[in-house]
């Protein structure tokens, strides 16, 4: 390559160019309009903006891909390929956004096995656990269990489905059941160097020089499990494991991505592109009714549209004011939901057949983020929205 490894692209709206970030903290840039392909898209289309391995940018909507090296040189109007270019990139990568070789999946489904409570021979048991709910999850979705109320029963035929599930998702839930079995531990950057290990065997990870610091002590297991997934190249995180660090965000880092210009973009990208049917389901979220709240009184959740998981939480109502608070606290986990299933920070707003591969990540720190910000700007009306 005529320039060093590239670990991110993003589009910077204001300026209207391409930003390309290198792995030695240096960046390029070029305006996004002024390149062949690029000049009449939305600004949407110009975002979905991604690499292709080292050496190329790529749209896939638009179907256009350049050489990175060629725009460096001022070649502006070469583009590699046009028609065609999302099913040759699909075959490159082995479709539906995996690699070609899916060697994750068998060693994925061994960990998550292994380290839920219960066994292949009784089933394991979630003990509505966040970190054991999504690793639950994670087994039915590679079609290994069906789910049960407690937790998930194998299966007597078990078969990996064609479409899998998000590999970003599959690695958050990963990095909460380690965390949660104490198999990784991260570790405060003025701690470093102090603190000993888990034991015997486990091994430091640590950011690239110069991007911090973001330490951490893993069991061989783990690591082996996240350098498949993609998160760990050597013992160094990988540039793709920051924002899927964001959604667990170690209170041991005192990581603030609310200030990061990735996640700013992401909040104007959500608002301004927010489906109507998310849109809708938001403003019927944001209004409780006084049917809504006999409803919750009389105890006939089934009647209650915007019922979540969290309904079930019951205290005894005193006022009428006292439940529309308890229905409002209620209904921001609904309101959470919708992130937790339909919108990832590098895609925004997801595709129905994207959010059919999504698993539903609660407690995702990134998403209940993002949700807040959604509603402190669209809704400033209805504050406890963004509460």
């Amino acid at each position: 390559m005529s320039h060093p490894p590239p670990r991110n692209v993003r589009y910077d709206r204001r300026a209207g160019t391409v930003v390309v970030e290198f792995t030695n903290r240096s960046s390029f840039a070029v305006p996004a309009r002024s390149l062949r392909g690029l000049a009449s898209a939305s600004e949407r289309e110009i975002a979905e903006v991604e690499l292709l391995g080292e050496a190329r940018l790529y749209w896939k909507t638009l179907e256009v891909a350049f050489e990175l090296g060629d725009l460096m040189e001022g070649l502006l109007d070469s583009p590699v390929f046009m028609p065609g270019l999302a099913k040759a990139a699909e075959e490159e990568q082995g479709g539906t956004g995996e690699p070609l070789s899916v060697e994750w999946v068998g060693p994925v489904i061994e960990f998550l096995a292994v380290n839920l409570p219960g066994s292949r021979e009784s089933g394991w048991q979630h003990h509505f656990v966040t970190a054991y709910q999504i690793a639950c999850e994670t087994l039915v979705a590679l079609g290994q269990a069906d789910e049960i109320i407690d937790g998930a029963v194998p299966r007597e035929n078990p078969e990996v489905p064609a479409i899998l599930p998000r590999r970003d998702d599959v690695a958050v839930a990963v990095i909460f059941l380690a965390a949660q079995n104490e198999l990784i531990t991260f570790l405060p950057s003025d701690d470093i160097g102090q603190q000993q290990p888990l034991g015997a065997g486990n091994e430091s990870l640590h950011q690239p020089p110069g991007y911090g610091v973001w330490a951490a002590r893993a069991n061989p297991e783990v690591t082996s499990v996240l350098r498949l997934l993609g998160l760990l190249e050597g013992n160094e995180w990988t540039a793709a494991s920051e924002t899927i660090l964001w959604r667990d965000s170690p209170v041991e880092w005192r990581v603030d991505f609310t200030k990061d210009f990735r996640f700013l973009e992401a909040v104007n990208d959500a608002c301004e592109n927010m489906p109507d049917s998310i849109r809708r389901d938001i403003e019927r979220l944001a209004l409780i009714t006084d049917e809504d709240i006999v409803v919750y009184m009389t105890g006939d959740s089934e009647q209650d549209e915007g019922a979540s998981k969290a309904s079930v939480i019951r205290m005894p109502p005193k006022a009428h004011e006292e439940v529309r608070a308890t229905l409002h606290w209620i209904r921001r986990f609904d309101f959470n939901e919708l992130f937790y299933k339909f919108w990832r920070i590098d895609e925004g707003w997801l595709t129905e057949d994207e959010a059919n591969r999504a698993l539903e990540i609660f407690n995702d720190a990134l998403a209940i983020a993002m949700r807040k910000e959604v509603a402190a700007r669209l809704y400033p009306h209805l504050p406890h929205l963004a509460e």
